[in-house]
């Protein structure tokens, strides 16, 4: 990920349009101040992707809040090519809603 410590983390099994099988580890780091004043938080998709993306907000919570969003939006954007997520092997069903849902 980072040289940042992770804030969040979760861990989903994922089967793939091919059937292959997956662990995903979707993981948000600790929030930094950049020099110009604005937060980033690193999100990365775990075994999906292999590049992390650094997410700015006007602060730390705002930072947090779209990183934990965006990594949800990227398991969409992989739900919608057919894939399938479980909150674990042979769970129930886990949606990209279910990241975004940080209330």
């Amino acid at each position: 990920m980072s040289s940042n410590a992770v804030v969040a983390e979760r861990i989903w099994f994922a089967v793939a349009p091919d059937g292959t099988e997956h662990e995903v580890v979707v993981s948000v780091a600790l929030p930094t101040k950049t020099d110009r004043g604005e937060w980033r938080c690193v999100a990365l998709v775990g075994g999906l992707e292999d590049r992390s993306h650094a997410i700015a907000g006007i602060d730390s919570w705002q930072a947090i809040g779209l990183a934990m969003r965006f990594a949800a939006s990227r398991l969409s954007h992989f739900s919608e090519g057919g894939w399938q997520f479980y909150w674990e092997r042979g769970g129930e069903l886990a949606t990209p809603q279910d990241l975004a849902d940080v209330s």
